[in-house]
């Protein structure tokens, strides 16, 4: 009986191969996005802080918070903000210090036209460094302002 157990023991170990590869992380990022109000439309600087946890190395969850467009219309001075609690999944194909990745979720987002839970998705590139990170990401939305944006971010790894 104790061989037998001996031989099932790395069987029964398995499952928790991923879960000792699995690592949290957080990160902030500098964003570049467009809008599109009622009235106007344009670019605007914003940020974007997160927190996110990786599995085996291949898949992610990531929570975030996003502060997209906070400016005043030309034509009347009316306030034109977005943001959004983010949650999404990725999926990172590591290829030696570099990866390239795609991402999907859904987003909570406020903005000055209406609030709304709206799909958005993105693809990536990045560099590890240590226990850090830098990547660049083209996000995607389907929301009331923000159409898109360009990401640069910066995390790191526990």
């Amino acid at each position: 009986m104790n061989k037998t157990f001996l031989r099932t023991l790395p069987l029964l170990l398995l499952p928790l191969a991923s879960v000792s590869s699995a690592e949290p992380y957080i990160g902030a990022g500098y964003l570049y996005s467009s809008y599109d109000d009622i009235n106007v439309s344009g670019s605007n600087n914003g940020y974007t802080i997160y927190g996110g946890y990786n599995f085996a190395k291949l898949f992610s969850a990531e929570l975030a918070y996003a502060d997209f467009v906070d400016t005043n219309s030309p034509i009347d001075n009316s306030s034109i903000y977005s943001n959004a609690w983010l949650a999404s999944g990725k999926v990172t194909l590591p290829i030696a210090i570099f990866d390239v990745y795609g991402r999907l979720g859904m987003g909570r987002f406020s903005n000055s036209i209406n609030t709304s839970t709206d799909v958005f998705g993105g693809i990536g590139a990045g560099v590890s460094l240590g226990p850090a990170r830098v990547a660049l990401e083209y996000t995607k939305y389907d929301t009331a302002i923000v159409k898109d944006s360009v990401n640069l971010l910066v995390e790191f790894h526990f």
